[in-house]
């Protein structure tokens, strides 16, 4: 307050003093905080670096098959190696068990080239014993049934001969000319047959000598019982 003005802004009151502006009673006491437009933007994007030129798509590289047993690949059973393994159970007298190792070897070639699209290794080894193991068991068998048929047609033959050599039996002839190779049937073992022809002689021709010497015996001795008489 002052009887004078002391500078720019100094107001004078009813009471004839001077007075300085901050008491002016509309005197406004300026912020501290900078107005609205003033205050800096935090939304602000900030600067995007300019980005590198991005380099050309390589050509796509050409598909790779999947390995052996990829679950993504769907395997069939191959049909040879089923029929492999059911033709070495069934066997058939030996042909299914040829027929069995046939179809496993070619079987395990076909699985091996597929890349894992078939299945059925196991039933082609599985069918390739069994084939194995039918062959011998055929082998076997074929002998035994070769060995039986000789038996019976020899025996078969020896009877026939037995039969030919009793009933052409005769003191007349000889034993050469009836039991001979050329009388032998067309079926006939020849060995089993001769001999069997030359058995019957010989019992028809010991059982004739034996009878002639036992009646001469028996005449004899009566005879000379009765003259001592």
């Amino acid at each position: 307050m002052s009887d004078t003005s002391q500078g720019p802004d100094w107001w004078i009151a009813s009471d004839g003093k001077w007075y300085p502006p901050e008491q002016h009673p509309d005197h406004r006491v300026p912020s501290s905080t900078p107005p609205p437009d003033s205050a800096p933007n935090m939304t602000q994007p900030a600067p995007i670096a300019p980005s590198s030129p991005m380099p050309p798509a390589s050509p796509l590289p050409p598909p790779v098959p999947a390995p052996i047993g990829y679950p993504g690949v769907p395997q069939k059973t191959n049909g040879m190696a089923v029929a492999s393994l059911v033709l070495g159970i069934v066997w058939i007298a030996g042909i299914g068990s040829v027929l069995a190792v046939i179809f496993g070897f070619m079987s395990r070639k076909t699985i091996e080239q597929s890349q894992g699209r078939q299945s059925g290794g196991g039933l082609s080894v599985a069918g390739i014993v069994l084939g194995f193991v039918g062959i011998v068991g055929a082998i076997g068998f074929w002998l035994s049934v070769v060995v039986f048929g000789v038996a019976v047609n020899g025996a078969s033959s020896y009877s026939n001969g037995v039969a030919y050599g009793s009933s052409h039996y005769s003191s007349s002839s000889s034993e050469s000319s009836v039991c001979s190779s050329s009388n032998v049937p067309s079926g006939d073992l020849s060995s089993s047959w001769l001999s069997g022809c030359k058995d019957a002689w010989n019992i028809q021709g010991g059982g004739s000598g034996n009878t002639g010497n036992t009646g001469s015996g028996t005449t004899t001795t009566t005879s000379g019982n009765s003259g001592n008489t």
